[in-house]
Parts: structure tokens; C-alpha cells; sequence
């Protein structure tokens, strides 16, 4: 319906629902964009999160469909360990 300045505006002019807020920063939080905006953004992210109404999903891809669930990554993670999850 809005675009991301429309939101944007929305947000900062207090325009939205509690609803519409809590959807708009988790869109942010799920676009990974939220963590280089202003500090507005970031507190409110942070906020919504102590709360649980935004969620930060960190989730890295299988490195082969037959990997053993032991199996690291080139960067030396399990990808199948949920302790990454943000």
C-alpha cells in the first residue's frame, strides 16, 4: 500500500497504528535495513523485540541438501544449528 518513505513518514509523524508500526518495523527488521538507519528505527526495533512483537531471524541456508547435520560452513558454522538464530 505505502512505500518505505511513505512509511517512513508515517512513522515519524506518529500516523500509524500500533499495528502498522509493529508491521513496518519488522518489515525493516526482516529487510536487515533497520540496523543502518536512525536511531529512532533501531530504538523501536529494540523496543518491539524486548517485547515480542518483532522477531530478528537469523537464518543461514543448508550447504547441501545430503550435508550431514554436523557439517560446517566455510565460514566455520553449522548451518542446522538453531543457536545462531538471532
Amino acid at each position: 500500500m505505502f512505500g518505505i518513505l511513505q512509511k517512513m513518514d508515517r512513522f515519524s509523524n506518529k500516523l500509524m497504528t500500533q499495528d502498522e508500526r509493529i508491521d513496518f518495523i519488522q518489515e525493516l527488521v526482516d529487510e536487515n535495513m533497520v540496523w543502518e538507519m536512525h536511531s529512532k528505527y533501531i530504538d523501536e526495533a529494540l523496543f518491539l523485540m524486548g517485547q515480542g512483537k518483532v522477531v530478528d531471524m537469523v537464518l543461514r541456508r543448508a550447504i547441501d541438501n545430503d550435508a550431514p547435520r554436523n557439517q560446517k560452513d566455510a565460514a566455520g558454522y553449522n548451518p542446522f544449528d538453531t543457536a545462531l538464530c538471532g
